[in-house]
């Protein structure tokens, strides 16, 4: 076996359609697939007998797929957690125009931590501008604007 790269990252819901809502009505991921499982395979790999879900596939480019994931059985519970807990993480998402994003932000009533902050550091991340919004369930997501798009 060896490693082969990347492939996807999954954010468990409570509300299929209000994570869309965020994900690609307000930041613009499309959305390439959405459906209903309760099957063998579904109920094998999460290792439950009761377990279907909702889900959605956003496209992140580059073949990177951003999961959304609504657990219908079994019903999950909120578990408030801040980006300095362990275990917790945060999704970075690369955006062309922070600046006109993050008003947009604002007027959804999306919880940001900043307003838009350039870093200034020798490197591969001098002259990055970033913020962290918060999404519909808590999940941190750092959003980046690289220098001339690189």
């Amino acid at each position: 076996m060896s490693f082969r790269g990347f492939d996807h990252v999954s954010v468990s819901t409570a509300d299929l359609d209000r994570s869309i809502a965020f994900y690609s009505g307000l930041l613009g991921v499309p959305v390439l697939d959405r459906g209903e499982e309760s099957g063998q395979e579904l109920r094998q790999v999460v290792g439950r007998d009761d377990v279907s879900i909702r889900w959605a596939d956003l496209d992140l480019q580059d073949d990177r797929i951003l999961e959304l994931v609504q657990f219908i059985t079994p019903p999950g519970g909120s578990i408030p957690r801040s980006l300095w807990d362990p275990g917790s993480g945060h999704i970075g998402l690369r955006v062309d125009d922070l600046d006109g994003l993050y008003p947009r932000l604002l007027e959804a009533d999306v919880t940001v931590r900043s307003e838009p902050v350039t870093w200034h550091e020798p490197g591969a991340w001098d002259g990055v501008r970033v913020l962290y919004a918060i999404d519909p369930d808590g999940t941190w997501v750092e959003l980046v604007e690289r220098p001339n798009g690189a």
